[in-house]
């Protein structure tokens, strides 16, 4: 952990203390006398919630001996357990940005918090529930275009078929774990007698096809035991919380290989990072290459998108956040945070991953001590610190991001209906 999260637990009593006797404004400010740093602005990356999967179970069926489970929703949606987790992602989100200052909670300050959303069904429905969490008592929405517009802040330049052709991966051990899972059995009979009936095989298949059905797959059953199905269905029984951590590394593995490459990444999440980039700027008071997402003034924004956002911008910053405890890269709730900070006049850019562990995902509940990964990544070509100069940061994302991919109407998200 870095010396910010240890100075931060010092002072976590002492700031408890404070809000239970002098309510929230004196924890806020408690909190900021704490340190000379001043966190001016942060902008949260967040994916949506806990969905079903987004194939229907029949074109599953293909790669299964036996039927898979039957989801409360629609494919692709957020499930009511997906939105319990996001409202409680918002009310810890809530009571961060009150510890560190950003906010005092009071609803006579809209401007300070904003939400943007996708405009897919499941980021709007999950951007409703994290908003009630955030802003319990306050009549606040969020900012999304209508369901199912593209949004190019979101989505890039809108090719679907923008990810690296991966042509060599590496060993994949956890194929033959998922495969066990998918049919019972890996042995050459029992592929065989699957193969005969019509199943598609992973093992014995071109590992870079078959590490593309294995990502999605690996994910699919992850999210089975996210959303708290019985044991005996998890995976038909076949998979438990170990074995959920095994099989997600191929998700990780086929979206380091095809989403995090200079193309793939510029392609879907250039556009983004440049207005995030312009976005600290103008909160640094400088004036702004790009239009801002938000007004200056603004202490919070919160972008709702996707996995796939997440590996963009771990792409093109040469982020890697891995942490064997914590196998899920790009988990439902997982959020890559960028903070402003101010210390003796001199701006600066600290990025942190904060992911909810699987537990948390199965309770949809990220209250309790340890439910959420907290860690502070160092950005390559900024000085070994925790914070890298805004100058620095700023000459970084010049670099990374390529010309032609900034993209006309990003931000303009109406209030949602």
């Amino acid at each position: 952990m870095t010396s910010y999260f240890r100075s931060s637990r010092f002072y976590g009593i002492a700031l408890a203390l404070l809000a239970a006797s002098g309510g929230a404004s004196a924890y806020a400010e408690a909190a900021h006398a704490a340190t000379p740093e001043r966190i001016v602005q942060q902008i949260v990356l967040i994916r949506h919630g806990i969905r079903s999967p987004t194939a229907s179970p029949d074109a599953l069926a293909v790669y299964a001996s036996e039927p898979w489970p039957a989801w409360p929703v629609e494919p692709g949606q957020l499930t009511p357990h997906g939105a319990q987790l996001m409202h409680s992602l918002g009310s810890w989100y809530r009571q961060r940005l009150m510890s560190e200052g950003v906010t005092t909670g009071a609803c006579d300050t809209p401007a300070r918090i904003k939400l943007i959303a996708d405009s897919t069904p499941r980021n709007r429905d999950s951007a409703a529930a994290m908003q009630a969490g955030l802003s319990p008592s306050c009549a606040r929405g969020y900012f999304a275009f209508a369901a199912n517009q593209p949004d190019p802040l979101f989505r890039g330049n809108g090719d679907d078929d923008a990810d690296t052709p991966v042509t060599n991966p590496p060993a994949m051990p956890a194929l033959t774990d998922l495969q066990q899972v998918l049919l019972g059995c890996h042995d050459e009979s029992c592929l065989g007698k699957a193969a005969a009936s019509g199943k598609k095989l992973l093992l014995g298949t071109a590992p870079a096809k078959a590490l593309k059905s294995a990502g999605t797959l690996s994910e699919n059953l992850m999210l089975e035991y996210a959303q708290d199905f019985p044991a005996a269905q998890v995976g038909w029984g076949r998979l438990d919380a170990t074995g959920v951590g095994k099989i997600i590394t191929l998700h990780n593995l086929q979206f380091a290989l095809a989403k995090k490459t200079p193309a793939a990444a510029n392609a879907r999440g250039g556009n983004m990072l440049a207005h995030i980039a312009a976005t600290l700027a103008a909160a640094a008071g400088q004036p702004p290459k790009l239009p801002p997402l938000a007004p200056a003034d603004t202490r919070a924004l919160i972008l709702l998108g996707h996995d796939t956002d997440l590996a963009s911008q771990a792409g093109l910053l040469g982020l890697d956040w891995h942490n064997t405890t914590q196998p899920d890269d790009y988990p439902p709730g997982g959020a890559l945070i960028f903070q402003l900070v101010e210390t003796h006049g001199e701006y600066g850019v600290r990025l942190q991953v904060a992911l909810p562990t699987l537990a948390a995902l199965r309770a949809a509940d990220v209250s309790g001590a340890g439910a959420m990964h907290l860690a502070t990544l160092r950005m390559p070509g900024c000085p070994p610190s925790d914070v890298c100069p805004l100058a620095a940061f700023q000459a970084l994302v010049k670099r990374a991001v390529r010309p032609g991919t900034i993209l006309a109407g990003t931000g303009g998200e109406p209030a949602a209906q």
